[in-house]
């Protein structure tokens, strides 16, 4: 079909985006920011919001007016993501459809490249891309679309027979005249997206590309919720919808293949969850095929479930006694006391705890003494320490330990021990591998334990190996440290129900020792998100052209301490050649000698354990962060700005928050780029603007209080009626 209007060749807006959602408030601003780069395709996006209950619309409508998209909120009472989708198509009005769903990413460029394939065939109704399959706990795989020949019924076949890989929602784009009456199954929760593209390429001509369109985000999890919700009947209505692409041309034996492999999926999630009884029922439909009947798959899959009906029957008597409680309960375990919240730990303590009180009473124990008696003013959070201050010195848990373990009384122990017992958790939070040693009294007690890693350990003590001194690289080389540390961090994966870390590239450094799946993304929050303004506040003037610099963070800790000393003796010198009055101002607690130092330089204004940081942010401009070493993720970077101030910084300082370079923060690798950045802001007064106000709307959607609440909930199996 060609089209006369020239809007297949490209010319003009052409593509309705349809993307059904529900409670996608963590992953829909990310989804949408995608879409800018091929802005200039896009008709439409259509957000069929089915019911959510959290700020999905708002987000997405935030996102829209941020990025001048062309998006309309749309409620529906779908149920299901195949009547949300449909609720789309019956509204969409473009040339082209493009399903795409609310927790997945366009590769920049993806959706041009899949217009250009069906602009160069004319005769084909989609093109299909490849994609990235991003699941947690594996490396990324590849998919690209290979197998498709030019008879469409051949298509179909394959592709239900696994001979072709599934077409991922937004790796492919649909001309809108080809779909006629066809929708997606309502009634199914599973294959629906199966059923829809089988019958489709049944009938259609397919353009493949083989680079990547897509970042397909694989939750494995709740896959396998879809496979373990009335399994029965999920089977049953799968079968019935397979039976109508038989009016498509498929042939029977196809759909009875395609029957009995579904069953084959579902009683492995089924034995996966022990429950033995609804596998047996489900294995009997894979066993019915032939092609199945003899193998291997399905004689292990009878094996476990023999036996793990015995052990049940065995172990039935044995019950373990209930809990009641006011929703859940959570222990957070730290060395240092999180109230108040000052420094990087302290501030992503206390938040998780602030998160976890939503749903129900929290206990945070410090190991250190709490040195402020005022309670905090959570209600719902106790405070309480395992050490007492004016304590003498106690025998130790551990006589050898890491440079990164702290010395931990044997009293201490017994008093977590104690308070543990009195507070019943369903779960506790155990702060890093420094509380290793605490771990394994602990993991008797827990229901559900949890690691939370601010940082990979071994990777920051590997940093610091590399910037030591000759003398003292040969001293730790003799100690080893960073091997024992490695060594704990996989000691503790394997003892723990879950490890938090900050950023997706953490969880990749801890897929060598960490179980696949059993690593949760809870990043740091903004701190003190209460005491901002709710809105962007307006920068102060600059004076004429020459910027306040500001660098926020605890000057103890050596990669600050090597930032200051960048920022101070490098990159300010460099700005001041160019903005002669240029200030730097250099706050935090506990600054070693080396930056007291800085202060006597020109321009060096250091401002020790600040009382009142909003006095600060609101008398600066840019936040410059020259970081080149440490973990986890930066809150200085995100406190700058939701308070508004533009970042200019080293790709290490944002790394695993997600900023666009050049959109929300520019990046650069030296000290001379670092400064020239600066400067060319600081020159284009439109530019930095516009720079702070997409990362404020960013880190806001992303970081902000209701993030964090969701990321924590998730991490501690809580469900959104407050269950644990």
């Amino acid at each position: 079909m060609e089209m006369s209007d020239g809007k297949r060749c490209g010319t003009l807006p052409c593509v309705s985006v349809v993307m059904p959602v529900r409670n996608g408030a963590a992953t829909i601003a990310r989804t949408l920011r995608s879409l800018v780069p091929d802005l200039g395709l896009i008709w439409e996006i259509l957000v069929l919001d089915d019911g959510s209950t959290d700020q999905t619309p708002a987000i997405a409508s935030r996102m829209a007016q941020l990025y001048g998209l062309p998006l309309e909120v749309i409620p529906v009472c779908a149920g299901s993501a195949g009547g949300a989708r449909n609720a789309g198509l019956a509204q969409a009005t473009g040339e082209f459809i493009f399903l795409l769903d609310a927790d997945d990413e366009v590769v920049a460029g993806g959706l041009s490249l899949l217009h250009e394939a069906l602009c160069r065939d004319k005769r084909a109704g989609l093109s299909i891309g490849a994609n990235i399959r991003r699941t947690q706990g594996r490396p990324d795989k590849l998919k690209v679309p290979v197998g498709y020949g030019d008879n469409p019924t051949e298509n179909a076949h394959n592709y239900l027979r696994n001979g072709i890989w599934p077409i991922a929602m937004g790796s492919a784009l649909v001309v809108s005249a080809r779909l006629g009456s066809l929708r997606f199954p309502e009634a199914i929760g599973l294959d629906e997206d199966t059923c829809f593209w089988a019958a489709l390429l049944a009938r259609e001509r397919v353009a493949t590309i083989a680079s990547p369109v897509l970042l397909y985000h694989h939750d494995e999890t709740r896959m396998a919720d879809r496979f373990l919700r009335a399994p029965r009947r999920t089977l049953l209505a799968i079968s019935r919808e397979f039976n109508r692409l038989a009016a498509f041309g498929i042939d029977g034996a196809t759909l009875q293949w395609r029957k009995a492999w579904i069953a084959l999926r579902i009683a492995r999630q089924l034995l996966i969850s022990r429950r033995y009884a609804e596998a047996a029922y489900i294995l009997r439909v894979a066993r019915a095929h032939p092609a199945f009947r003899q193998g291997w798959k399905v004689f292990q899959y009878r094996l476990r479930i023999g036996t793990g009906l015995a052990w049940k029957n065995w172990r039935s008597g044995i019950s373990a006694e209930s809990q009641p409680h006011g929703g859940p309960r959570t222990l957070i375990l730290t060395y240092d006391p999180a109230w108040p919240p000052v420094s990087g730990a302290d501030l992503r303590n206390w938040g998780n705890a602030k998160a976890a009180a939503q749903s129900g009473p929290v206990l945070l124990v410090s190991v250190r003494p709490q040195e402020v008696s005022a309670p905090p003013p959570e209600a719902a959070v106790t405070i309480a320490s395992l050490e007492r201050a004016g304590e003498g010195r106690m025998p130790s848990l551990a006589r050898r330990r890491t440079r990164i373990e702290p010395r931990i009384s044997a009293v201490a122990l017994q008093r977590l021990l104690d308070m543990a017992g009195t507070f019943r958790p369903d779960a506790m939070v155990v702060e890093g591998i420094p509380l290793f040693r605490l771990i394994p009294p602990l993991r008797r007690l827990a229901r559900l334990l949890v690691l939370d890693m601010h940082n990979v350990e071994s990777e920051l003590v590997s940093q610091q190996d590399e910037r030591a001194t000759p003398m003292m690289q040969l001293t730790r080389l003799l100690r080893n440290d960073a091997a024992r540390i490695r060594r704990l961090e996989g000691k503790a994966a394997t003892m723990v129900d879950r490890v938090w870390v900050c950023s997706e590239d953490d969880r990749e450094r801890l897929l060598a020792f960490a179980r696949p799946g059993a690593v949760d993304i809870v990043p740091n929050g903004i701190p003190r998100c209460d005491e901002m303004p709710t809105g962007l506040a307006p920068l102060p003037p600059l004076d004429g052209g020459c910027p306040t610099l500001l660098f926020v963070g605890h000057l103890g800790y050596w990669p600050n301490v090597e930032a200051a000393q960048c920022l101070a003796q490098s990159i300010l010198p460099r700005i001041r050649n160019r903005f002669p009055r240029t200030e730097l101002i250099l706050a935090g607690r506990y600054p070693k000698p080396a930056v007291r130092a800085l202060a006597e330089l020109p321009g060096v204004q250091l401002v020790e354990a600040p009382q009142d940081l909003a006095a600060l942010y609101r008398r600066s401009q840019l936040c410059v962060a020259p970081i080149r070493a440490g973990g986890g993720t930066r809150i200085k970077i995100m406190e700058a700005m939701a308070w508004g101030l533009a970042v200019v910084a080293t790709p290490l300082a944002v790394e695993g928050l997600g900023l666009a370079n050049g959109i929300d923060v520019s990046l650069a690798d030296t000290d001379e780029g670092l400064a020239k950045l600066a400067c060319d802001l600081c020159a284009d007064p439109a530019r930095l603007e516009r720079q702070r106000r997409f990362a404020h709307a960013f880190v806001r959607l992303q970081f902000g209080p209701r993030a964090i609440h969701g990321a924590v909930r998730r991490g501690l199996n809580i469900t959104e009626d407050g269950r644990p």
